[in-house]
Formats: structure tokens, C-alpha cells, sequence
């Protein structure tokens, strides 16, 4: 896109066919006289041939790379000496990845300026003319080889940079995303890799306002997302049932009397109330100012552009209840005559509420969260939602996207992106009446789409039933709709199509600007279940906004998949384990301290096998091939349970395992820890053998092991928020000292209501209900865990 506001750049296509290898090693010769480069792939003698497709599926990279060829050689391996040599641009991301290497390997890697034998240098030479066909390069392709000598990442800019480490971590083994040091075979195979992107804009969708997500889930979602490439986020940062953006009075337009701090106050505490799992209530909260710069920076460093969204003029009962100046005789729902504004609205109710088209504090309040949005995005667009205004009308709806779009395209100096609906508005407009803006396509009229783009506006498209994240993966899901997809929703569907053509009437490569996978959360609760539902389908979505027409191939992708599960299950990465990929495994070993001649036990090794479950005694890790036992069938690669042994020398010890994370109906199988009992009398090298075959290192050394003590969890304690409350009304509730991350139950009265969810701490801080209905007096409020519980009298007026 481009930096002008309001404008966005065409989008540059690489043609399909690779260049001559002789060509691609002239314009890395070329880069070389500025800055040093290792020995690649094309200095080898002999020129790989085609590599079988197999062979390259193989690899388990994600989303399909344009070109890769693999050689018949010696694999580059990253040992204690090795060090990522990069300058100018390409030091950020080199320091980025020797931060994360060093975590999982407990080697130094230092990053010089100048490159030895043996290191991995990451060049950003903006001069570079190299790319997939020999066209003009993208911003974001790149170049890898990998050879036995070392392995050079080769572009034009940092982002391109950024996406060839992406590739790189896929080839690495998964232990790459360990949050401790590991001993495994730190190899990558010898590769020549050329990629580049179809589109520029890769995106997905997380919904913030009907449930919250904290920031750190929000950080976390994006480090999984960059591994897949993607390069946008959109935030749907407010909606009917919340609102989740502080906006301040600061730079009020004369005559403008809304407190804006209102919104946050007071629909910053609302969320959901139906449709959780086991019941648990929506999660209320929102992002301070410093907060959300934070989510963008970080967003920026992982070269991702945000993209928030205040959805107007429906989708906006949250903004009716907290500024009174917005509810008049003509905006939806009807305001309560006794407080001056709509009731809170949990539900899921869409299409009722609307904004009135004939208000000036209407477009004061447009202009003013937009404005101050795009100061703290600092990127080319902002959405402005428009969808699902039905009880507004269509007279009504046109008059307000025609009035409000033009305004908060001067306000912001940016471009503006809407929902399918909001093309309506531009259908008796002339040429060039969109230039600069996005239409969202969902569902909807093609014609309106088609006839958007022709008056300069670029598409990106979510066919919404083949990329919303939210829909169940098949009935039995416990969580998710079904509206947009029923029966069979995994990836193969939401890799099965083509952004061509799903615009009724289709569109041409060049009005596209990508695709963008959507999850609204009126069902998900948390960083879990939005994981579980995100992937592997958002990586099905990425792949095809990555990834040429005719390179996409869902066996292919499914054997990918299969092979890069045990990188997201080393990243502590929730996933749905579908049954259609075949779940490759990995083992590593790990360095302990044993006391000397004490009985005792010790953690010798880790293991990832994504689809499988322990075993009731803990020896085994057994293939999940069922769905009578509470969670879906899955398919590793494992036909019978796996066992392992730890080998010292002819001593042998059965290898016990535990997880902290047991595969659930909404939780995949997490990384297992090997365990061994013994006594030891020396230190010692070991092995871990697994009765599938693959070994791992183990190093046993003498000393005092350290302890993690088990957390105390203390007494519960509750406290609620001074004071009469309403029934309906959402209220301060903190308590502590339960299990984390589990489920509360709160009940009133003895009887259930709903229930929430402690952080990794074991609390829970933010706003709970009174339930509609309670009626007036005192009320015991019971919040409890099993046996674990803690109570309080609340009243209600």
C-alpha cells in the first residue's frame, strides 16, 4: 500500500515461472559488491534438478513458497559457533531471530555486521533486482539458500527479510519455539528458495468487543499469524455488545459536547452474556491509548499493519449506551426515556440498532473516533464497518455512508474500508468516486463490488463461508456458529477457493488487494478458543493470499500442515488437531541435574505429537483416533502408542510422561514431558529412545536440582463493587487464589448463572452481571471452584 494518504497502491504480481539460476546468481553477484555474501546453493557444482513435489511438501512449509528446489547435500547445521551476520535493515530482524534461537538452542549467536563460513547472513540491499520470473521485485520477497557452508536470506527490504526467517524457522526442527534449551539435531536441509507474494494484503479478523482479548493474547495472536505471513490485522474494536478503544475529548471540534470518555467507562464493561462455553460470560475491558500504540508497534516490528474498525452506523447499541448526545427520536433502538439511552445489549442480536443520519453530533462523534484512531494507527486504512443496518433502512443507510465516508477520509488522510454494503452508497457516483478505498466483500452483490472497483477502490475479499473462523468445525464443535458454514467447515473448505471468482460475476486479479480471514467472538472465550478456532484455517486463508492459483493443492497443503503441527504444539499454540492432516511427531532431550547417589526423579526430554493422548499410567502417548472419548478424532502419523526408554550406558530407565495441557474437545495435545526415577551416581551422556525409532541427546550432570516450588494458592477472596446494584447491571468482581486458567462458577442464591475464567495467576479481575431479573434485596454471591469456594452478600435495588 501506498504511504499517500488516502491512496493505495496497485499491487505487483510476480509471474509464476522461476528465473535461470544462472540469472539469479549474477544479481546476487551483483549484491555482493556492496555486501559480503555467504556461499549459497547456486555456488554448488551441480545445479539441483526439479525437486519431486513430495520432496518439498515434505519440508512442511506454510503458505506454499513460489519456487523451492531441494539438493541432494549436506544440510547446513547451526552449532554453539554459529552467528547471524546482518547490517543496516537486516539487523532488527537478525537481532529478532537470535533472540528467539538463542531461548530454544542455549547458543550465544551473535549478530556481527560481516559474515564467516558457517553463519546465516541476512542481506537488505534495496538495489537487488532478483525475484520469482525475473520481474520487478515486491517489497516483501526474498531469497534463501541454505548449503552445508551456511545459509544466506537474501531482499530487497526488511519485510522481505522478515518473511524469508519465516520460512527459515519452518525448516529449523519445531523445537525452534521452545521456551527452554533443548538438544536436537539443529539442521536445516540444503534449499534454494525464491518467493513472493500474490497479494499484499494477507489478513485476519479478531473481534474485540463482543468478548475481550488482552493484549497479550493479542501479541501472541500476531506471532502466530507472522509465522504464516501475514500482513494485516484488523481490529474490530467495538460493536453492539462493547466497546474496547479509549478515545479521548482531546481535539474537539467547536461545538462538539460528547464525553468520550464515556464510551470506555461505561461500554468498556459489557460483554456477551450468552452462548460461552460452559456458560462462561463474555470478557469485558478494553485498551487504554498506550495500550493499543503498544499492539501496533508490536504489530509494526512483525511487519503487520493494523487495521481498526468502529463499526457505524449500525453494530452500535455499546456507543447509544454511554453517549446520551447520539440517541435521539430517530436512532435505533429507542432510547430509555428515564436514563436518555439504549439499554446494554449482550446478546446476539445484529441489524437493530443505527445512528441517526440527520444529526450533526452523529458525524462530530464519527469524525472524532476515526480521527483519533488513525493518529494512534499511524496506517493507510481504517474500516468503518457498514454492515447489517437493516431496521435503518436503505434511504436512511446510503445518506449516511454518503455524508460520513467523504468526511472521515479529510478527517484521517487515510484510506477507508467497509463492508460489502457500504459500495451501495457509491452506485449513483461518478468515476473515481472510491478512489483510494477498500470494499470488504463478505457476502452480498457482485455488482456493487464490481462496480466500486471501477470507480478506482481496491477488494478485499472474505467469502464468508469459506473463511469466517468463528463457524464450528462440524456439529459436535462445542463452541461456534453455523450460519455462514454447517456441517463439514475444516480447512480443505476454507482452502478450497479462489478470490476470483467468489465475487458473483468475479473480479480481476488487479482490483484485489487480498484476502482476510474474520472471527467474530460472539461464542469465544479467551486466547484457547480463539486459537482452536483460528487454526489451521486461518493458515488455509494465508496460504491463498499468498500462494499462486495454481500452486494451491489440498493434499499438498495437508501434508504441510501435518508436518508443521509440532511447531505450533513447541509454541504452547492451541489448535484444532483435524482428523484430515497426518500430525508428523518430534522428540528433544533436555540437560539435568541429578543429586549424587539420590533416589529421585528428573525431566530428561520433551516430546510433540500433535493428535495423540497419555495413557491412564503415563507410559505411553496413544494415537487419537476416536471421537467417543470428549474430543475429536485426530491422525498422527503414530499407528501404535509410543513408549521410550532412558539409555546410560547398559542402564536403562522406563521413561514416564506428563503434560500440563491434556488434549481436550476445545484444546489440542500439548508438548509432553519425559520423565525418568533412578539413582545416579555420575554424570553422564544419555539417550532417550522412543519405541518408534527417533532418539534424542540427554546430558545428566551433577549438582542440586533446581525446584520450582508448587504455587500456593492462599485462601480465596472475593470483593465486589461498593454499593446498590441493578439488576442487569455489570459490576467490579476481583477474587484470587483459585486454580489457573480454569473455569469459576458463580452462583446467586445457590443457584448457577454462568461462569468466568482465572488467568495464569489463578484471578479474576474485570466486571461480572447481576442477572436480568434479580430481584431487589440481598443476594448471596457464591464464586466457586469444586470444593474451593469463597461468598459475599451483594444488594440489589
Amino acid at each position: 500500500m501506498s504511504s499517500t494518504p488516502g491512496t493505495v497502491a496497485p499491487q505487483e504480481h510476480p509471474m509464476r515461472p522461476r528465473p535461470t539460476r544462472t540469472t539469479l546468481a549474477a544479481l546476487l553477484a551483483a549484491a555482493a559488491l556492496t555486501v559480503p555474501l555467504l556461499p549459497t546453493a547456486t555456488d554448488a557444482t551441480a545445479t539441483p534438478q526439479a525437486t519431486p513435489a513430495a520432496e518439498v511438501d515434505a519440508l512442511g512449509l506454510v503458505p506454499q513458497p513460489a519456487s523451492v528446489e531441494v539438493a541432494d547435500a549436506e544440510p547446513w547445521r547451526l552449532t554453539p559457533t554459529t552467528r547471524i551476520a546482518a547490517a543496516g535493515e537486516a539487523r532488527p530482524v537478525a537481532r529478532a531471530l537470535a533472540e528467539e534461537l538463542r531461548t530454544s538452542t542455549g547458543f550465544r549467536l551473535p549478530v556481527p555486521a560481516r559474515p564467516r563460513p558457517g553463519d546465516l547472513q541476512i542481506v537488505v540491499d534495496e538495489d537487488a533486482a532478483y525475484t520469482v520470473e525475473g520481474e520487478a521485485p515486491t517489497e516483501e520477497s526474498y531469497v534463501l539458500d541454505v548449503t552445508a557452508d551456511g545459509a544466506t536470506i537474501t531482499a530487497r527490504t526488511a519485510h522481505g527479510a522478515f518473511n524469508g526467517v519465516q520460512t527459515l524457522r519452518q525448516l529449523l526442527p519445531a523445537w525452534v519455539g521452545s521456551d527452554r534449551p533443548v538438544t536436537t539435531d539443529w539442521t536445516v536441509p540444503a534449499v534454494h528458495i525464491e518467493d513472493a507474494p500474490r497479494f499484499a494484503y494477507r489478513g485476519v479478523m479478531l473481534d474485540v468487543a463482543r468478548s475481550f482479548q488482552e493484549v497479550d493474547t493479542v501479541k501472541r495472536y500476531l506471532d502466530t499469524l507472522a509465522s504464516f505471513k501475514a500482513s494485516h490485522l484488523h481490529l474490530h474494536l467495538a460493536d453492539d455488545q462493547g466497546w474496547r478503544i479509549e478515545i479521548t475529548n482531546e481535539g474537539r471540534v467547536e461545538g462538539d459536547t460528547i464525553d468520550y470518555t464515556r464510551l470506555t467507562e461505561i461500554s468498556g464493561d459489557t460483554a456477551m452474556n450468552e452462548r460461552g462455553y460452559r456458560s462462561e460470560l463474555g470478557r469485558s475491558g478494553y485498551y487504554t491509548q498506550e495500550e493499543y500504540r503498544e499492539i501496533v508497534e508490536y504489530a509494526r516490528e512483525r511487519h503487520i499493519t493494523v487495521v481498526p474498525e468502529v463499526d457505524v452506523p449500525g453494530h452500535t447499541n455499546a456507543a447509544l449506551h454511554a453517549i446520551p448526545q447520539l440517541n435521539t427520536e430517530r436512532s435505533l433502538p429507542a432510547r430509555d426515556p428515564e436514563t436518555g439511552v439504549v439499554d446494554w445489549n449482550g446478546t446476539a442480536a445484529v441489524g437493530y440498532s443505527a445512528l441517526d443520519e440527520l444529526h450533526e453530533p452523529t458525524y462530530h462523534f464519527v469524525n472524532h473516533v476515526f480521527g483519533q484512531l488513525a493518529d494512534l494507527t499511524q496506517g493507510p486504512l481504517v474500516h468503518v464497518g457498514g454492515d447489517e443496518s437493516h431496521d435503518m433502512g436503505h434511504e436512511r443507510y446510503v445518506d449516511f455512508v454518503s455524508r460520513a465516508v467523504p468526511e472521515v477520509r479529510e478527517t484521517t488522510g487515510v484510506g477507508v474500508m467497509g463492508w460489502t454494503e457500504f459500495a451501495e452508497a457509491g452506485l449513483t457516483q461518478g468515476e473515481g468516486y472510491w478512489e483510494g478505498s477498500v470494499v470488504h466483500y463478505w457476502v452480498g452483490s457482485g455488482d456493487w463490488v464490481r462496480d466500486f472497483v471501477s470507480k478506482g477502490g481496491k477488494a478485499v475479499v472474505s467469502d464468508a463461508g469459506r473463511s469466517y473462523l468463528d463457524m464450528k468445525y462440524d456439529p459436535s464443535t462445542p463452541i461456534g456458529l453455523s450460519w455462514a458454514c454447517s456441517g463439514d467447515c475444516d480447512y480443505p473448505r476454507y482452502y478450497d477457493w479462489e478470490p476470483t471468482t467468489v465475487v458473483e460475476g468475479g473480479l480481476a486479479e488487479e482490483d484485489i488487494l487480498g484476502v482476510e480471514a474474520p472471527m467474530w467472538s460472539e461464542t469465544i472465550r479467551g486466547e484457547d478458543q480463539a486459537m482452536y478456532m483460528a487454526l489451521p484455517r486461518a493458515a488455509a486463508i494465508l496460504e491463498t493470499g499468498w500462494s499462486q492459483a495454481e500452486d494451491k493443492d489440498v493434499d499438498s497443503f495437508s501434508t504441510r500442515l501435518g508436518a508443521l503441527g509440532a511447531h505450533l504444539t513447541v509454541a504452547g499454540t492451541n489448535f484444532y488437531e483435524s482428523r484430515r492432516a497426518p500430525w508428523q511427531w518430534t522428540v528433544a532431550g533436555l540437560e539435568a541435574t541429578v543429586r549424587k547417589g539420590r533416589a529421585g526423579t528428573v525431566d530428561v526430554g520433551l516430546v510433540a505429537a500433535p493428535g495423540t493422548k497419555l495413557s491412564a499410567d503415563g507410559t505411553a502417548l496413544v494415537p487419537d483416533t476416536v471421537t467417543t472419548d470428549g474430543d475429536p478424532a485426530s491422525q498422527s502419523v503414530l499407528t501404535e502408542p509410543l513408549t521410550a526408554v532412558l539409555r546410560c550406558g547398559t542402564d536403562e530407565l522406563p521413561v514416564t510422561f506428563r503434560t500440563e495441557e491434556p488434549r481436550g474437545e476445545l484444546h489440542a495435545a500439548a508438548t509432553y514431558t519425559a520423565s525418568v526415577s533412578g539413582t545416579f551416581d555420575a554424570a553422564t551422556d544419555c539417550s532417550l529412545e522412543t519405541s518408534a525409532g527417533p532418539t534424542a541427546p540427554v546430558t545428566l550432570s551433577l549438582g542440586r536440582p533446581v525446584v520450582e516450588p508448587e504455587p500456593e494458592l492462599g485462601e480465596p477472596t472475593l470483593e465486589v463493587q461498593d454499593g446498590v446494584l441493578a439488576s442487569g447491571q455489570w459490576f467490579d468482581l476481583s477474587v484470587s487464589g483459585f486454580a489457573p486458567e480454569q473455569h469459576l462458577d458463580v452462583l446467586l442464591d445457590g443457584t448457577l448463572v454462568y461462569r468466568l475464567h482465572t488467568d495464569e495467576q489463578g484471578r479474576f479481575d474485570r466486571t461480572a452481571l447481576v442477572p436480568r431479573g434479580t430481584p431487589a434485596g440481598e443476594h448471596e454471591l457464591v464464586v466457586a471452584q469444586g470444593e474451593r469456594r469463597v461468598a459475599t452478600t451483594i444488594t440489589v435495588g
